[in-house]
């Protein structure tokens, strides 16, 4: 019997459909969620991965659970010669991606994280936004992740983190009370976005997530934390490189 809020008990098909039909929601929820910091939170990822890519000359960038383009989106405009591709599971989520950065310079593919369709070492960064803690096995997507990186090029992800201390429970509150109900105020099922909101519980801490980035061989391994320990882009640097 799976279980409805931990990724690793929850079929992938799923997890799939779910997000296909929050997909034409997904961007309005997430603002109003977020107060529309999540903006702010993409574009320190994307700054972050590209000050990170070593590639002098043309730079391709890998956006894993791309969703519905946001991230691909900012690559693009924050750094005007790359190229970038967009990876997700949804066919729903790609459409609406394909949209929103249409233009020669990307490319979006129905893809598994675990299967990715790329030859070894030719992207020059990775990242993964909000789209971590869905996945059911995440070292093998590490691993999978790595293998498709240049040596020391960067990986970056942006996660809702596990709040420790005096906001732990308004974590809790927030995100299995409150977003639900404005999922629904916008238009989304209330019942998917518990799900989304429970999944912050099974998330691991900061540590273990440190664990599996350096176990999955990734070097200078470090979290920058932020909205009080709620949010946090972990990122580390593919060893490799001299």
């Amino acid at each position: 019997m799976e279980n409805a809020n931990d990724p690793k008990g929850r079929k992938p098909e799923n997890v799939k459909k779910m997000f296909s039909r929050v997909a034409a929601h997904y961007d309005v929820i997430n603002r109003a969620m977020c107060g529309g910091l999540d903006v702010i939170w993409r574009k320190r990822l994307v700054n972050a991965a590209v000050s990170g890519a070593r590639a002098d000359g043309e730079k391709k960038f890998l956006d894993i659970a791309c969703g519905s383009g946001d991230v691909c989106a900012e690559f693009l405009k924050r750094d005007a010669s790359c190229r970038v591709t967009g990876v997700d599971f949804c066919p729903e989520m790609l459409e609406i991606a394909r949209k929103k950065c249409a233009g020669a310079r990307s490319e979006f593919v129905e893809a598994d994280c675990q299967k990715l369709p790329f030859a070894d070492g030719i992207f020059d960064a990775a990242t993964i936004s909000f789209g971590f803690r869905n996945f059911n096995d995440r070292p093998a997507c590490l691993s999978e992740i790595a293998r498709v990186l240049k040596a020391g090029a960067p990986l970056c992800v942006l996660e809702v983190a596990r709040a420790e201390g005096l906001f732990e429970p308004v974590q809790k509150f927030f995100m299995c009370s409150a977003v639900p109900k404005i999922a629904k105020l916008f238009g989304g099922e209330s019942a998917d976005y518990e799900y989304l909101a429970k999944t912050t519980m099974y998330y691991p801490k900061r540590a273990e997530v440190e664990k599996m980035f350096s176990d999955a061989g990734f070097k200078n391994v470090k979290t920058r934390p932020m909205a009080f320990g709620m949010v946090a882009i972990t990122s580390g640097e593919l060893a490799g490189a001299k």
